[in-house]
């Protein structure tokens, strides 16, 4: 939580750019990360899986893992472990994590500018398209663009609320 989106596009340019020691490797088997859309995905990956970890962690320290081991014990397989015990009660953290972490993503500036190249219509984000817009001096394109953020973030907020009320009903019903 605490690398600076930026210093994470730099991460990311100096370890798959042109003087990195694996461009060769990924050029040679023509996978392109920088300047383009893999490169965009996995910035904004490392910047906003944080809120995933934040959610579930507490939740599996709380959980122990007693129930695990049985069911380990009892000869379930690893995915039968998570399907059936583990995911029950760690759905609503994941669920609430999966909401802020594509919060989050919408807004991405920092790791997807370094990392875009600003390339009109191949890596260029809404954010990034804002920025444009506002250095271009259209107000009113970067204000309309800025409303589409604004009302995506009003509707993963009400997504939040919804799912934070349905895991306190099954909390309560639980008890």
């Amino acid at each position: 939580m605490t690398v600076s989106p930026i210093i994470a596009g730099l991460i990311y340019v100096l370890t798959f750019g042109r003087q990195s020691f694996l461009y060769p490797f990924l050029e040679s088997a023509g996978i392109r990360i920088i300047f383009a859309v893999p490169g965009i995905v996995l910035a904004t990956i490392f910047v906003t899986f944080p809120f995933i970890s934040r959610e579930l962690i507490p939740v599996l320290t709380a959980q122990g893992t007693d129930e695990e081991e049985a069911a380990a014990l009892m000869g379930a397989g690893t995915f039968t472990i998570f399907r059936k015990v583990t995911l029950p009660h760690i759905k609503w953290a994941l669920l609430y994590g999966i909401v802020l972490c594509a919060a989050r993503a919408m807004g991405e500036f920092g790791a997807v500018s370094v990392l875009s190249g600003h390339l009109r219509g191949k890596t260029n984000t809404l954010p990034l398209y804002i920025e444009l817009l506002y250095q271009g001096y259209d107000f009113t394109g970067a204000f309309a663009a800025s409303s589409i953020l604004v009302i995506l973030a009003v509707i993963i907020l009400a997504l939040r609320v919804w799912l934070e009320r349905r895991g306190n009903k099954e909390a309560d019903m639980l008890k």
